[in-house]
């Protein structure tokens, strides 16, 4: 997966952990990054229990007031899903195909690789390097993360409902959590 493109120059991550939201965006120019802003926003200790979100409302509240400590303009936030929630695989894959071509080639085979239906997960995958055995053949990391799990991370546990808060709305894309802030 591509973080930086032609349309954004700028990428916001977010780390929730039991203790803080710490925000971190990069822009990169040509082969360097740089670290344009950064925050860390404590949370309340039940906010994350077991690396687990127990309270979505906290974990709102902490990124907005994250996202105005670092003062950012940019709008679309990437979130890691913890590691206990994602399931990897390296897989090998023709060099000779392109990202879009392998992206097909794993919807159809994934389900050798994934031990739940393939309507109830969400894949994501990248290209790790070179096969050592075969140079025709790269290795491809294959992501996939319950779609419950990022539900999770996306609306309130009390109402079920999707979390918004002051311009702040959360959406799940792929294998992580992304977010758009809208308005100010």
């Amino acid at each position: 997966m591509k973080w930086f493109n032609r349309k954004h120059d700028h990428l916001l991550g977010i780390d929730i952990s039991t203790a803080a939201v710490k925000l971190l965006e990069l822009s990169k120019t040509g082969s360097r990054y740089k670290v344009e802003s950064y925050a860390v926003a404590p949370l309340a200790q039940d906010a994350v229990v077991d690396n687990n979100i127990s309270n979505i409302e906290m974990i709102a509240e902490a990124i907005k007031v994250a996202v105005k400590q670092s003062g950012t303009r940019e709008r679309h936030a990437c979130v890691a899903i913890a590691g206990s929630s994602v399931m990897t695989k390296v897989i090998s894959m023709s060099g000779k195909l392109s990202e879009d071509e392998m992206e097909e080639q794993i919807m159809v085979e994934a389900d050798q690789y994934i031990p739940y239906s393939l309507d109830e997960v969400r894949l994501d995958f990248e290209v790790q390097h070179v096969n050592e055995a075969n140079p025709e053949m790269v290795d491809v990391l294959l992501a996939a993360s319950r779609r419950e799990n990022q539900a999770r991370h996306a609306t309130s546990r009390n109402s079920g409902t999707p979390v918004a808060y002051q311009g702040l709305k959360i959406t799940t894309s792929l294998s992580s959590v992304s977010m758009t802030f809208s308005g100010g």
